[in-house]
């Protein structure tokens, strides 16, 4: 089977990551709920009361905070996030590259209303002639913009060192990918691989001599008795072999050749040696 190699760069969140995104989450909150915060302070701090401070519906709101609320979602799944891949590499570049580019987004909304409300909106001017409620406006306003940008440039920051642990760390993952085979050719059978056989002792218990086993005598061998003849044939005479022997075969008594007795039916000489 074919494999394939990817190569993919992989990196873990550290607890600045994780510090980051909660203090971006916590600005960028403050940041979308100024306005009817700032409505009810408002209201307990001066005589003349009021029913907004910004946005009289939920359509102005969403309007000029729509981008500190995205900005509120944005930080707290970046915050859960990096709490757990904290000690484990599996943020890739994708997350460094939401973590720079939205958070820029933000900043450069938000510094072009800051730099509206201090320079063309007579920010200067309020603070030290206006009343207490307008200043009161005029800084909730600032705090509108500020603390989101403070927030953004926070989450643009941990995508920067995400992005600088990815260029240290790469990692190569083997995908195995099975091979093509043509429609009319059939597909490789898998060859069973042989198991080895273990061959198992036999148990030899049930054959072993019991302890308590008593000793078998031996039985003896009882032979099998011959028929003995009632009258037992007697032996024929030499005398009657003798005589029924022809006379040319009879030894002669003594020898020939030196004269000594011979037995009967002596072919040699039992002195001489020579054939009788």
């Amino acid at each position: 089977m074919a494999k394939k190699i990817y190569t993919k760069k992989l990196t873990y969140a550290g607890m600045s990551l994780c510090l980051l995104s909660f203090f971006a989450f916590v600005l960028s909150a403050a940041g979308a709920l100024a306005d009817p915060v700032g409505k009810l302070v408002y209201n307990n701090i001066f005589t003349n009361k009021i029913d907004f401070l910004f946005t009289p519906d939920i359509f102005a709101y969403v309007n000029i905070y729509g981008l500190s609320c995205a900005l509120v979602i944005f930080s707290l799944v970046a915050f859960f996030t990096s709490a757990r891949a904290k000690g484990k590499k599996k943020l890739d570049g994708a997350f460094a590259g939401f973590l720079i580019l939205f958070p820029l987004v933000v900043m450069i909304a938000k510094g072009v209303m800051i730099y509206y409300v201090l320079i063309r909106g007579h920010f200067s001017n309020a603070i030290t002639m206006g009343y207490d409620n307008d200043k009161f406006r005029v800084a909730l306003s600032l705090a509108d913009d500020v603390l989101p940008f403070i927030a953004a440039f926070l989450l643009f920051i941990g995508g920067l060192v995400l992005a600088g642990r990815l260029m240290g760390e790469d990692f190569a993952v083997e995908i195995p990918v099975a091979a093509k085979t043509p429609d009319n050719t059939p597909a490789p059978i898998p060859m069973a691989v042989p198991q080895e056989q273990s061959f198992a002792q036999p148990d030899m218990s049930q054959f072993r001599k019991p302890d308590n086993a008593e000793p078998v005598m031996s039985q003896s061998v009882v032979e099998p008795e011959i028929p003995q003849q009632a009258d037992p044939i007697e032996a024929p005479t030499e005398t009657a072999d003798v005589a029924e022997q022809p006379a040319w075969q009879t030894a002669p008594e003594k020898c020939p050749h030196c004269g000594s007795d011979l037995k009967s039916g002596a072919k040699f000489c039992s002195v001489c040696g020579n054939k009788v």
